[in-house]
């Protein structure tokens, strides 16, 4: 039985193929310090660094709404030291030709978001509320 969902609910535009396809590609360096690390905002885990941004379908920053009607601002990173969960699934994917799994903190377990794979490429998708700035508090 396939769930029927409201047109809010789509997410993208059939019609518009060609421009969701999702195409990574790294952001032009924006004078990113490589020490400019991203944490778990729950546990300050370190996460991922700002200069591992890129761009996916167009963007590094995107919105995307799950089937619930939740809604997540979510950035694009090549690589994040997340603890993926599952098998990966097409079911509902953000990013075209990509699926997906869920991403947690290595450490605390907090939900930071997807690990997205395709045939040949893998990236994080994470959500941008749930990272901070501000590493482990020194005693």
């Amino acid at each position: 039985m396939t769930p029927a969902f409201a047109p809010a609910l789509l997410f993208f535009d059939p019609h518009e193929e060609e421009k969701h396809r999702a195409k990574t590609r790294p952001l032009p360096d924006a004078k990113v310090e490589k020490d400019e690390r991203l944490f778990c905002s729950t546990c300050r885990h370190p996460v991922t660094h700002l200069n591992q941004r890129i761009a996916v379908g167009g963007g590094h920053e995107h919105r995307c709404i799950n089937p619930q009607g939740i809604v997540y601002r979510i950035g694009c990173f090549r690589e994040a030291s997340c603890a993926a969960d599952g098998e990966t699934t097409m079911e509902y994917t953000w990013f075209r030709g990509y699926a997906w799994r869920i991403a947690y903190c290595a450490q605390c377990q907090a939900h930071l978001g997807w690990e997205f794979q395709s045939d040949n490429d893998c990236f994080h998708g994470l959500i941008v509320d749930r990272l901070i700035s501000v590493g482990p508090v020194k005693n």
